[in-house]
């Protein structure tokens, strides 16, 4: 089993956050492990929590990732990140 990294912006496109959740998906089959990471950058970005919260929980709907299958959701300074599992 590898671990899988797909990182997004807060700013991401519509269409890129659905192709990011299909290839998440196409992790998933194949056995992987998927770290999901959001940097937000210094200035006006990093005061976008919320958007940055709100950016992954619609990557895990559109990639239908079942609850019990993420770790909770962590910030590490300017990263959130969570974990999918296989």
């Amino acid at each position: 089993m590898k671990q899988k990294e797909i990182q997004l912006t807060v700013n991401i496109g519509e269409h890129d956050l659905e192709r990011k959740a299909k290839q998440a998906a196409k992790f998933r089959e194949k056995g992987h492990g998927v770290n999901i990471k959001l940097r937000l950058r210094r200035g006006r970005e990093a005061g976008r929590t919320n958007d940055a919260q709100s950016v992954v929980d619609k990557f895990l709907s559109i990639a239908e990732v079942p609850d019990n299958k993420t770790n909770r959701m962590t910030w590490n300074s300017t990263t959130l990140s969570t974990y999918i599992h296989p």
